[in-house]
């Protein structure tokens, strides 16, 4: 996967210098080549991360035909079947990478095209001829795409530091930066002024000419579930194919493959279907590297399984023991990361595959919040309450007295009737540092959820729930800091259980097929229970990388206190300088003052790699000029 750019001049001419700095800043998601291109008024930018025709045809800008123009970042799995259909149309093809199938896929069916692949993407498309660009995102929002907005530029990125390169700066807008991740996302906002998100599942079409914008919707997935068999033993069977399929699909590549292992049933279901495939299908271990990492750290309960897992298929495991990142990386960091918690383990993770020579990793996320996440258990329990609330309102107009009372002694009811819960979703938009920050009025107008409810009207509370939590905003943020941290040191994550099959197939399961028999994610324990160690299969507890906590030692509380104290900081027109600092003196609060800390870190990072990667251009200019 690599890194996209785009600019569009509305005042001045195009200045190639600008999408040059932002390919610059981009360097990590794409370090194998860089390229763009000048149209008129706009400026389209691309870094590449070599996966798929690692040669020179697989290079970005991309065309067959001069009129249209791709750049790409993502992967279309199901490629080589689109291919194909498009052969017997009679295109020709110049590479074997998945871009220019996109691009041809696009220039027969137009917009349609998007229903047809299977995979995750972010891309834009210039139509020379008719002076119109697409920018396009995938359904679940696993790639990201940022646009910025404002009287001298639009420009989109697939991350956020890179608009530093327009005009020098990036700012924080005081109506969003007291708002939580999840309500951000749950409206396609930033913390930032004039940046927005591209909201997944839609495509943004701009008429170069007089610069109108509109933003259309492509996918439906509440429209498009399939029809869940009624035994619990099919649908494991259907489960464990589609997870199967996935998983080999997402095995295509010209580079180094690898897995890592957290000794949880996600990542070991993956590690597992790898082993099963490559044995079946013959596939060398000079193209598929299945000796796990396994991440080690104070708060594991489940290395005793990674480990086990790994020598019943006969690997050789590499255990990395996490050290904590000192607060001098903090910066370097969340400027990465582009958010501020502590998502260092992560970054540590995918930089070791990179140091292993791995450049794809596929990995086990997204099974949670489709099967069943433990936290959400009481939103998946609503059905049943409703179910019990409703017979209970039946009973009392149609039953008699010993069936009633017989029903209430049952459920444990008193006379009154009890109401059924409905399905809203209301943003949380309380600030969360008043005394801290000056703030203005959050819009929450635009809701993600909001396109959805008159569809949802027919659906049971789980698929509502479930819905909500995975399509509409809370995933996609936990999706882009995968992204970050594993883009940052250059490695692309494929994600078997987010394949467009397997996610609707577990939106449109029961919760009964999740939560059974008194554990979560039965259907998937179910599915892989002949090839787990029993400790796995029975576990009672949820295990992942966590977010690193932090100590308020004397280097801590040194750094927070230089950041506070930066003229920047004192002087800005968003932070509360005296409450801040009094806080800060009589030690309250210090776990909101280093948020807004880092905050501050992250735009001071971005700004240290635009000046640093200003020097390194004009140290190549410098460089050409010498060899010329």
């Amino acid at each position: 996967m690599c890194g996209i750019n785009g600019i569009i001049f509305k005042k001045s001419k195009t200045d190639i210098s600008k999408i040059i700095e932002m390919n610059a800043l981009l360097d990590h998601r794409g370090p194998d080549d860089r390229g763009f291109i000048n149209h008129k008024n706009i400026l389209l930018g691309h870094t590449r991360l070599s996966i798929i025709d690692i040669s020179n045809l697989g290079s970005q800008p991309m065309s067959v035909d001069g009129r249209y123009w791709i750049i790409y970042n993502g992967e279309i799995y199901n490629y080589k079947t689109i291919r194909e259909e498009l052969l017997l149309k009679k295109y020709k093809f110049y590479s074997s990478s998945d871009t220019e199938v996109v691009l041809n896929a696009y220039k027969e069916w137009g917009v349609d095209s998007f229903q047809k692949f299977n995979g995750e993407w972010s891309f834009a498309i210039l139509d020379k001829k008719n002076n119109e660009l697409i920018i396009c995102r995938d359904g679940i929002g696993y790639k990201p795409c940022y646009v910025f907005d404002n009287n001298n530029f639009f420009a989109f990125s697939s991350e956020i530091k890179a608009f530093y390169a327009l005009e020098n700066k990036i700012e924080f807008d005081n109506n969003n930066l007291g708002i939580n991740n999840t309500t951000l996302y749950n409206c396609s906002k930033t913390i930032f002024k004039n940046i927005k998100q591209l909201t997944q599942g839609r495509y943004l079409k701009i008429n170069l000419n007089n610069l109108e914008k509109n933003i259309y919707r492509w996918d439906y997935p509440l429209r498009n579930l399939p029809k869940i068999n009624s035994g619990f033993k099919e649908n494991i069977n259907d489960y464990f194919n589609l997870l199967y399929e996935s998983t080999k699909l997402r095995l295509n590549s010209d580079v180094k493959t690898g897995t890592s292992l957290s000794g949880g049933l996600d990542s070991s279901s993956i590690f597992t279907l790898m082993n099963l495939i490559q044995k079946k299908e013959k596939l060398s271990d000079n193209d598929l590297d299945l000796n796990p990492i396994i991440m080690d750290y104070e708060e594991m309960k489940t290395k005793g399984d990674a480990v086990q897992i790994s020598k019943k298929f006969n690997r050789n495991y590499q255990i990395v023991n996490f050290t904590k990142v000192t607060v001098d990386k903090t910066m370097e960091l969340v400027s990465s990361l582009e958010v501020v918690e502590e998502y260092f383990m992560q970054f540590e993770l995918y930089k070791k595959q990179k140091e292993k020579g791995i450049k794809v990793s596929l990995d086990g996320h997204g099974a949670d919040e489709f099967l069943g996440y433990p936290n959400w258990i009481p939103e998946l329990s609503v059905d049943i309450y409703n179910s019990i609330a409703n017979n209970f309102k039946i009973i009392n107009k149609f039953g008699k007295t010993q069936n009633i009372n017989n029903f209430k002694r049952l459920f444990g009811l008193r006379d009154q009737e009890i109401d059924l819960i409905s399905f809203k979703s209301v943003p949380d938009i309380s600030f969360g540092f008043e005394s801290y920050l000056h703030t203005g009025n959050f819009d929450s107008s635009f809701q993600i959820i909001n396109d959805d409810l008159e569809d949802l009207e027919n659906f049971p509370y789980e698929i509502c729930f479930t819905y909500l939590m995975s399509y509409c905003g809370w995933f996609q943020f936990f999706l882009n800091k995968w992204d970050r941290a594993s883009m940052s040191n250059s490695v692309e994550v494929r994600m078997p259980f987010l394949d467009n099959n397997v996610r609707l197939f577990g939106l449109a399961l029961s919760g009964s097929n999740k939560l059974k028999n008194g554990v979560t994610k039965s259907i998937l324990r179910e599915a892989f229970k002949n090839y787990f160690p029993k400790t796995m299969y029975t576990q009672q507890f949820k295990q992942g990388l966590t977010i690193q906590n932090i100590d308020y030692n004397k280097n801590t509380l040194k750094l927070i206190s230089e950041i506070i104290h930066e003229t920047k900081f004192k002087e800005s027109d968003i932070f509360n300088f005296k409450n801040i600092y009094d806080d800060f003196i009589n030690k309250q609060n210090l776990d909101k003052i280093w948020l807004l800390c880092k905050y501050f870190l992250m735009i001071e990072g971005f700004k240290k790699k635009y000046n640093s990667i200003n020097i390194n251009l004009k140290a190549e200019e410098k460089s050409n000029l010498l060899a010329s």
